[in-house]
């Protein structure tokens, strides 16, 4: 599998290098985009990803947020115990003043039959982040774990990487496609009215293509000698007929609110 990726990777840059044409306007992502993932043709970066083997991100949440007199919102999330999904909080599990939540469902290996499983989650359970992007929702019951359902990691007390460089994989409800991380001085450079600070986190279109399959919400993924680890939740999404880079909410700068509002434990 690392091999194959790196093959496509390598095309990639290739193709980034003949074209590396930054479009002046740009439209921002409010809804999932993943449902019919169809890489638009004028952008040759633009792609819908590879389809996941059964089973490969068993943290993955599909959630559905019902809005009384409203469509319902759906976005993702990582569950990161059997009880707790964390998730961003803008177009997601944060509404307006003048909305109220019904209540939410989680959906765990989301079209996975026979194994999916679907938990709802109230609107008292959604706990939002004072003042960042980023949200946790409690289930109304924990999540029956196998093969097809298990929690992420989360970086440890003593990670303090940036992970610039590293290849981070981006899940989406159907697909997922890597990237290389940026640093946050070139994504602010990149990004139109953006200023990436401490606690995001962005990958590089021009190294990996234009994710068509992400949504708000959608992991962040990155691997190590010790697996793999949750690091961020997309919060800055646009369509793939651009070049921008994708903005994630930096996990590692939340944990301290992470442990004192769920029941996720962090390593040193």
């Amino acid at each position: 599998m690392k091999i194959s990726a790196a093959v496509v990777l390598c095309s990639v840059v290739v193709a980034a290098f003949i074209g590396r044409v930054i479009a002046s306007d740009v439209e921002q992502l409010v809804e999932d985009s993943s449902a019919n993932p169809r890489a638009p043709v004028g952008n040759r970066l633009a792609t819908d990803g590879y389809l996941p083997f059964s089973g490969q991100f068993p943290f993955f949440a599909y959630l559905e947020v019902s809005i009384v007199n409203f469509s319902p919102i759906v976005c993702s999330g990582g569950l990161i115990t059997p009880n707790y999904i964390l998730a961003v909080a803008n177009g997601c599990l944060k509404v307006s003043d003048s909305q109220i939540i019904r209540y939410g469902t989680a959906a765990l290996a989301y079209r996975n039959y026979p194994w999916e499983q679907r938990i709802n989650f109230s609107a008292s359970a959604i706990r939002l982040h004072p003042t960042e992007n980023i949200a946790l929702t409690r289930l109304d019951y924990p999540v029956t774990l196998n093969k097809y359902v298990q929690p992420i990691r989360l970086p440890r007390l003593s990670d303090s990487r940036s992970y610039v460089n590293m290849e981070g994989t981006t899940v989406g409800s159907y697909r997922y496609l890597r990237n290389r991380v940026m640093s946050n001085a070139q994504c602010t450079e990149e990004q139109p009215n953006f200023n990436a600070t401490d606690v995001h986190i962005c990958t590089d279109r021009y190294i990996g293509g234009a994710f068509c399959g992400a949504g708000l919400g959608s992991p962040l993924t990155i691997e190590d000698g010790n697996g793999v680890i949750m690091v961020g939740l997309a919060s800055r999404i646009y369509y793939c007929e651009y070049n921008y880079p994708t903005g994630y909410a930096r996990i590692s700068s939340f944990r301290d609110w992470i442990q004192s509002n769920s029941d996720y434990y962090f390593d040193y």
